[in-house]
C-alpha cells in the first residue's frame, strides 16, 4: 500500500467523522437505527503544508495522482502525526485514509507554495 509523503505539516485539525448507521421504518410508523460498527468513519483531517519548495509539492501531487485522487487508500507517515503522543489519538489502529478533495495549492513569490490536504478515514 502507498504511504503519504513524509512532510510534516504546520497545522492539522480534526472533524469527528460519523458512525455507521442505517434506519428502518415499522408498519406503525416508528424508526429503528441499527449501529454496525462502534468506529467513527471519514474522519477528516486537514493539513497545512506552508512553504514548500517544487520538489515538495509535486511529490504530493504524485501521490495524490497515484491514488486516483480520492479513489485508492493509503498509509500515512508518522510525520503527520507528530506531536501526538501516539499515532490512535485521533484515529483507530488498523485504518487507511484517502484523500477527501483535491489539493489546494496557492502559489507564493520565491517559487514556494502553500498546499491544503484533506485526508479522511478509511476501513
Amino acid at each position: 500500500m502507498a504511504t503519504f509523503p513524509a512532510l510534516e505539516p504546520i497545522d492539522r485539525s480534526y472533524g469527528l467523522g460519523a458512525h455507521l448507521l442505517s434506519a428502518v421504518s415499522g408498519q406503525n410508523g416508528d424508526t429503528t437505527t441499527f449501529a454496525h460498527s462502534a468506529l467513527a468513519a471519514d474522519v477528516p483531517i486537514d493539513l497545512l503544508f506552508p512553504d514548500l519548495t517544487l520538489a515538495k509539492v509535486q511529490l504530493i501531487r504524485n501521490h495524490y495522482s497515484g491514488q486516483r485522487g480520492t479513489v485508492l487508500p493509503f498509509d500515512i507517515p508518522a510525520e503527520l502525526w507528530r506531536t501526538h503522543t501516539s499515532l490512535h489519538d485521533v484515529v483507530l489502529s488498523g485504518m487507511s485514509y484517502r484523500y477527501g478533495g483535491p489539493i489546494s495549492e496557492t502559489p507564493k513569490s520565491g517559487g514556494l507554495y502553500d498546499v491544503a490536504v484533506t485526508l479522511v478515514s478509511h476501513y
